[in-house]
């Protein structure tokens, strides 16, 4: 089996756990790393001997197959594209990039590279969440879609990141870092893709550590979606007791599946006229292949994510579970709509447009 050589661009929080993820694998190398600070002492933390301040020297002087790009928003375009450019196949965070206008140049540019390029939409790999897309036909057609994702650690005004402004994460805080997942997953699930919006948001602080700000710390939206079933969501990082909650409730005319989030090895299920039952589920199939992986925790979830990717680069004709880059561009347009929605006060339709 061909062991692929990995360089990882942007080494913070999330770049860890990729890293942990692709040691899990066998057939994949991280040989190096590329980041704006302290990337001598990161390397020697992480027991890579490979490091570079400038992504476009580690792509260039490095015989890489694949480059997983974990830095902030403003320059996943950039990154991306001189990695598509080189040939390289690429694993991009969420979201995709800072507007529309660049999701579409890069979702075209992936296109005629016939490259793998995925947004790394994780939850998609959990075995709950496995067991429900597998079994989503159970329920009978979806009516009715809802949820929420909310997290509790930027409660307190004290705290500041890059993600706060415009300028570096793009028009949206919460509904781009975490809102993105909650969509994605339940478009996932269902087979429904969003097609119009109405979205109210809140700030709670207008200044963090100091720091004037100018995103929202909640979002609530109502939506519609291509096969007629309506749905909502709430979104925040800023709401007291919630460590990390992403739930879902999709209800077709034959039953419900609801997931409360806490727990990712199990799913509830009920048919008419029954209450909720838990049914327990701690492996998938990555592979398709009969041969099933643990997918619980957090880094498992990533790993198999990543098994995927590079089995789909050896397999083109995989049919992957992986988020591509238009549903990266679908999630961008999503975005657009949501903020245009709570900007104007009113219903907006989600664009559509690829070309």
């Amino acid at each position: 089996m061909k062991t692929y050589k990995v360089g990882i661009i942007g080494i913070g929080r999330i770049s860890l756990v990729h890293i942990e993820a692709l040691r899990r694998l066998d057939h994949v190398d991280v040989v190096s790393i590329s980041s704006r600070h302290q990337v001598e002492e990161k390397s020697k933390r992480l027991g890579i001997k490979s490091y570079y301040t400038d992504y476009k020297e580690m792509i260039d002087k490095e015989m890489l197959d694949a480059v997983h790009i974990c830095t902030s928003n403003d320059v996943h375009y950039e990154i991306a594209s001189y990695a598509l450019n080189h040939n390289l196949h690429v694993i991009l965070e969420k979201p995709m990039t800072m507007n529309v206008d660049e999701a579409i140049k890069l979702y075209q540019l992936a296109k005629s590279k016939g490259l793998v390029a995925k947004i790394h939409f994780h939850n998609r790999f959990y075995a709950n969440n496995q067991f429900v897309k597998t079994h989503i036909e159970d329920i009978g057609p979806i009516i009715s879609i809802h949820g929420e994702y909310t997290q509790s650690w930027a409660a307190s005004p004290d705290v500041y990141n890059w993600r706060d402004n415009q300028k570096y994460g793009g028009l949206t805080r919460v509904i781009a870092d975490v809102g993105t997942h909650y969509f994605d997953l339940v478009e996932f699930l269902s087979g429904h893709k969003i097609t119009e919006v109405s979205a109210l948001f809140k700030q709670v602080h207008p200044k963090r550590g100091g720091n004037v700000v100018d995103t929202e710390d909640i979002g609530v939206i109502i939506y519609k979606t291509d096969k007629n079933a309506i749905g909502s969501a709430i979104i925040s990082q800023s709401l007291i007791g919630n460590d990390n909650l992403l739930s879902y409730t999709l209800s077709g005319l034959n039953g419900s599946f609801k997931s409360n989030g806490d727990k990712t090895s199990s799913i509830l299920y009920a048919t008419l006229n029954e209450q909720f039952k838990g049914i327990e589920i701690t492996q998938i199939d990555t592979l398709k292949n009969g041969i099933l992986h643990q997918a619980v925790t957090f880094v498992e979830s990533f790993t198999e994510s990543f098994r995927q990717f590079y089995h789909e680069i050896g397999n083109k004709n995989f049919a992957s579970d992986y988020a591509n880059f238009e549903d990266g561009l679908h999630s961008m347009q999503l975005i657009e709509a949501i903020y245009q929605s709570q900007s104007l006060n009113k219903w907006v339709k989600v664009s559509k447009e690829n070309k």
